[in-house]
């Protein structure tokens, strides 16, 4: 097998576009908790890459068997990575971020290392455990926004962010609990729709899209954010939040289009705290 293809499998396993994400997010955790110098928050948002990137990989290590039914194509199964060269790529990712964090400051090091062992944890048990799995996902999002306040020692700045991050994570988990729900069935992954119904599991995502969308005024009511945005939240992020409950609740067979949709409006909503 040729270096590029291999190079292209180890892109595809770490999944770039969510690291993107959690790049950007430590930088918008450091800016609204009131800035600081470049290079912690730098080797932060570096270290939350490489660790997010490292738990997509054993991610994709332990779900092998599932994604030969629901995802052949992706590195593992389709023979492009091995599972060895898959669990020595995350440890190596993993070990970098932790030394990153370790050049910032111990609160940063300590964040990563929970991370780290959360999402070991997360692919290898805590996935099949209803909601449970959920929940620690969305977390760890919201972490992100919380290690760009440690980067620069004002953790709390960055709250608000984090608490949307989680709630909007949630709903997008649940919603790809829906999306791989055959495949989970056939290995015995008890996730909510395996264990709850498709249905009932809709209406847990449609909830907690919900509630993003009741409490997204919250922050320009205190004052805290300005009106700017109120209007690209109000816009770009509250509406597409409604569609992607109507969807989801219309037709669990919406599932792949609407968390492809939650994942687009996530960068929004990054966008419209940036604004405020």
């Amino acid at each position: 097998m040729g270096c590029a293809v291999k190079v292209k499998a180890y892109i595809e396993i770490s999944r770039p576009a969510n690291g993107v994400i959690a790049f950007a997010s430590v930088f918008l955790g450091a800016l609204l908790s009131g800035g600081g110098p470049i290079l912690p928050v730098l080797y932060v948002a570096m270290a939350a890459f490489l660790i997010l990137s490292a738990g997509n990989a054993i991610n994709d290590r332990c779900d092998v068997e599932i994604d030969r039914i629901n995802k052949p194509n992706r590195p593992i199964p389709s023979g492009r990575l091995s599972k060895g060269e898959a669990t020595t790529f995350s440890i190596l990712c993993s070990l970098t971020g932790v030394a990153l964090s370790f050049l910032v400051n111990l609160p940063a090091t300590v964040i990563s290392l929970f991370v780290v062992i959360s999402l070991f944890l997360y692919a290898i048990r805590l996935k099949r455990t209803p909601l449970l799995g959920n929940v620690v996902v969305a977390t760890l999002t919201g972490l992100t926004f919380i290690s760009g306040g440690v980067a620069v020692e004002k953790p709390l700045g960055a709250l608000i962010p984090a608490v949307f991050a989680f709630l909007f994570t949630l709903g997008r988990e649940v919603v790809k609990d829906i999306e791989d729900v055959e495949g989970d069935r056939s290995t015995g992954a008890k996730t909510a729709p395996v264990v709850w119904g498709i249905k009932p599991s809709a209406i847990i995502s449609a909830v907690v899209m919900g509630i993003v969308v009741a409490v997204s005024p919250i922050p320009f009511l205190l004052g805290i954010y300005s009106w700017r945005y109120m209007l690209a939240v109000a816009v770009g992020v509250d509406t597409v939040m409604i569609g992607c409950i109507v969807g989801i609740l219309r037709s669990p067979s919406n599932a792949t289009f609407v968390q492809r949709t939650m994942k687009l409006d996530i960068i929004v909503g990054l966008v419209a705290i940036y604004l405020s």
